[in-house]
């Protein structure tokens, strides 16, 4: 990468950071669900600069945490926003779920204050201003382009490798999470490298929507099973879990990778 667009990439980031900062502060008031996506956009593309650097900063473990509270408060608003609640099983599932969220919020809010500290904005932006800019300028996209997809193909021969279901679904999780770091990586470098592609992201994008169809089947599962319905529910319960084993299989079924 020359001079002039490692140099501009560093002042993107670092812009990036200052956005991200906005944005978790606008989330922890809960008004908006839309701030807290807006703030894992912009993280998430700190991170993953920071995931194709050799040896991880000492912030990165804390910013994956920021990521993952943040994660778990946006999961939940997205399903109780998109939930269709048609019978009293609905009814107490969505109940539980508006609990579970009042928790990941607290939980959110407890994070960020403990986190999102002086010192680790000063870390953030001396990483971002100093090793990972000299970085930046050493070498082109090939090598972190190459890095992400050979990641990726990994997790793919290792996900065809297992015999096992739930080893199967494990395994289609960290194909989905190489996905969205090669497809990210290549649309955060469109403007600065000739070797990012968007060809290659809408391949990528393809792929993402199909893992995260079934990642969504997953999740969805993994809640309801969870969940503790009234006695009086528990037939109507166990065939929406059968209902939604089914739907998850499908979904695994479809994928094309």
């Amino acid at each position: 990468m020359n001079q002039r667009h490692a140099e501009k990439l560093k002042f993107e980031l670092l812009e990036t950071w200052n956005t991200f900062n906005h944005y978790v502060t606008e989330a922890l008031t809960f008004n908006n669900s839309e701030d807290i996506h807006r703030a894992r956009v912009h993280l998430r593309k700190l991170i993953t600069f920071m995931q194709l650097y050799e040896t991880k900063p000492a912030t990165f473990r804390q910013l994956k945490q920021l990521m993952e509270a943040l994660g778990h408060v946006r999961d939940l608003d997205v399903l109780i926003e998109t939930f269709d609640s048609k019978t009293e099983l609905d009814l107490a599932f969505l109940e539980a779920m508006e609990t579970e969220r009042a928790i990941a919020r607290t939980i959110l809010s407890t994070r960020v204050s403990e986190k999102m500290t002086p010192s680790l904005d000063q870390q953030v932006r001396r990483f971002i201003g100093g090793p990972l800019f000299r970085a930046f300028k050493k070498t082109n996209a090939s090598p972190m382009l190459e890095k992400a997809k050979s990641e990726r193909k990994q997790r793919v021969r290792v996900y065809h490798e297992q015999s096992d279901g739930k080893e199967q679904l494990e395994a289609l999780h960290k194909v989905r999470l190489a996905v969205k770091r090669e497809r990210y990586l290549h649309e955060y470098l469109l403007s600065y490298e000739s070797d990012a592609s968007m060809d290659t992201v809408r391949t990528l994008k393809k792929m993402q929507t199909e893992l995260g169809d079934m990642n969504d089947h997953d999740q969805l599962l993994k809640r309801w099973r969870a969940f503790t319905p009234p006695a009086e529910l528990q037939s109507a319960y166990d065939r929406k879990i059968e209902t939604l084993q089914q739907e998850l299989d499908a979904s695994v079924e479809h994928l094309s990778i």
